[in-house]
C-alpha cells in the first residue's frame, strides 16, 4: 500500500564567534535623497528614488516623488501616462523627433517637498549595432552585440534588451474536476492554456567597458546569456538591444552601484554615499541629495532565435503527484493549489490521476499572456 509521508525539515544554526563592532550610528547619513536616472534619447528613460537609510533606523529605502525631463530646447518630457503621479520608478519616454533634435538634458524631481536637478549633459552620438549573433556551448545560450562605434566614442558602453519567447506548459490538461462533486470529467476540447508568449525586461544596465578598443568595429560584446534548458528555446525567442555610449564617470558610477548591491550592501561594501554625484537641490541648496543622472543617445535592434540550441525535456508523468488511495485527497490538493491533468500509472501498476500545479498546466498562470507581439515573426 502506498503511503505519503509529508516531512518538515529543521535548520540548524552553528555557532560562531562574534567581536562586537562600534559604530557611531548617529553619524551616519540620515536619509539623504538618492536619485538614479537614464535619459536615453531614442528610447524610454527612467528616473529613480530612493533614501540612504541611518545604521539606526528601521525603514525601507524606497522614495516617493516625481520627475520630468528638459532639454536645451525648452520640452519637457512626463512620465507615461501609466505611471502614478507618486512612485520610486518613473518611465519617461524620450523617443519623440523633439529629443531627437535637442543637444543636451537633465532631469527634474520633486521629493519631500525639495526640487532636484541633475547638471545639464549631452548624451554621446549611439552606436551602431550591426548584428545581433547567438552562440551555445553545452550548458548556456548567449546573445551578443556587434559594434560600429562613432568617433567620439568615450569608450564605454551601455545595453539594455528587452526579451520575448513562445513557450508553453509543462503538461497538457486532459481532465478537470468539479469542486461541488468531486468529480473528474474528460475535456472535450483541447486545452486552451498551453501555448503563451512570455516578456522580460530588466532595468539594470549592462556595462561593458571597450576603453581600450580603438574606434570602429568591435565583435561579439557579450550582453546576456541563459541556459539551453530554459523555456525561451521550446519554440521562438526574441531580443531587443539597446546600446548607448557612457561617460567614463557615468561608467564607473553605475560600476560600482552594482558591485554594492552583487553584495548586498553589507558593512564591507563600498559606501554609495561616497561615489560622487551630478544632482543638487535647487530649492534647498543645504539639502544633500546624491546620485548621478547619465545620457546617451540609443540604438536597437532586434533577432530571432529558433530552437536550434535547445535542451529542454518536458517532465516525466512521475513528477506529477498520484491520488492512488484516498478520494479526500482531491479536495485537499485542489485547495493547495494543483489540478488534474491526467490519469497516471505508478512503477507497482497502481493507476489515478495525476495532479499538477495550475502554473504547470497554464501558461498564463506561469507568467505568460496570449496576447501575440505585433513584432511576432511566424
Amino acid at each position: 500500500m502506498k503511503k505519503y509521508l509529508f516531512l518538515l525539515a529543521s535548520a540548524l544554526c552553528a555557532a560562531s564567534c562574534i567581536y562586537p563592532f562600534v559604530t557611531d550610528l548617529e553619524s551616519e547619513t540620515s536619509d539623504a535623497l538618492v536619485v538614479n536616472g537614464n535619459i536615453l534619447v531614442g528610447g524610454i528613460s527612467t528616473i529613480q528614488l530612493s533614501y540612504i537609510i541611518p545604521l539606526n533606523k528601521r525603514a525601507v529605502n524606497k522614495a516617493t516623488g516625481y520627475a520630468w525631463i528638459e532639454d536645451d530646447l525648452g520640452n519637457r518630457y512626463y512620465p507615461s501616462g501609466e505611471a502614478p503621479l507618486l512612485s520610486d520608478m518613473l518611465y519617461i519616454p524620450t523617443d519623440s523627433p523633439q529629443a531627437q533634435n535637442a543637444t543636451s538634458f537633465r532631469a527634474v524631481v520633486e521629493a519631500d517637498g525639495e526640487t532636484y536637478a541633475s547638471e545639464w549633459t549631452t548624451p554621446s552620438a549611439a552606436p551602431k549595432i550591426t548584428d545581433i549573433a547567438f552562440e551555445a556551448d553545452d550548458q548556456n545560450v548567449y546573445v551578443m552585440a556587434n559594434l560600429v562605434t562613432g568617433v567620439d566614442n568615450p569608450g564605454y558602453m551601455g545595453f539594455l534588451y528587452e526579451e520575448t519567447w513562445e513557450f508553453h506548459a509543462d503538461y497538457v490538461a486532459e481532465y478537470e474536476v468539479d469542486p461541488k462533486t468531486w468529480r473528474f470529467s474528460e475535456l472535450t476540447a483541447p486545452y486552451p492554456y498551453y501555448w503563451c508568449y512570455r516578456h522580460n525586461k530588466p532595468m539594470e544596465i549592462v556595462l561593458t567597458d571597450i576603453s581600450h578598443l580603438e574606434n570602429g568595429t568591435i565583435n561579439n560584446v557579450p550582453v546576456l546569456s541563459f541556459p539551453r534548458t530554459d523555456k525561451r528555446n521550446l519554440k521562438k525567442y526574441s531580443v531587443l538591444v539597446k546600446a548607448f555610449a557612457l561617460s567614463q564617470e557615468a561608467y564607473r558610477y553605475n560600476k560600482q552601484l552594482q558591485d554594492v548591491s552583487d553584495q548586498g550592501g553589507d558593512l564591507f561594501s563600498p559606501d554609495p554615499g561616497s561615489m560622487d554625484g551630478n544632482l543638487v537641490c535647487t530649492s534647498n541648496p543645504e539639502r544633500e541629495v546624491m546620485g548621478m543622472v547619465l545620457s546617451g543617445r540609443v540604438s536597437s535592434r532586434r533577432e530571432f532565435l529558433d530552437t536550434r540550441y535547445s535542451k529542454y525535456k518536458d517532465p516525466e508523468d512521475n513528477s506529477m503527484l498520484g491520488i492512488l488511495e484516498r478520494k479526500d485527497w482531491d479536495m485537499f490538493y485542489h485547495e493547495m493549489g494543483y489540478r488534474p491533468v491526467k490519469y497516471i500509472q505508478d512503477s507497482e501498476g497502481n493507476t489515478g490521476m495525476g495532479w499538477g500545479l495550475l502554473r504547470c498546466i497554464d501558461c498564463i498562470a506561469d507568467g505568460g499572456t496570449q496576447e501575440k507581439p505585433d513584432f511576432w515573426e511566424d
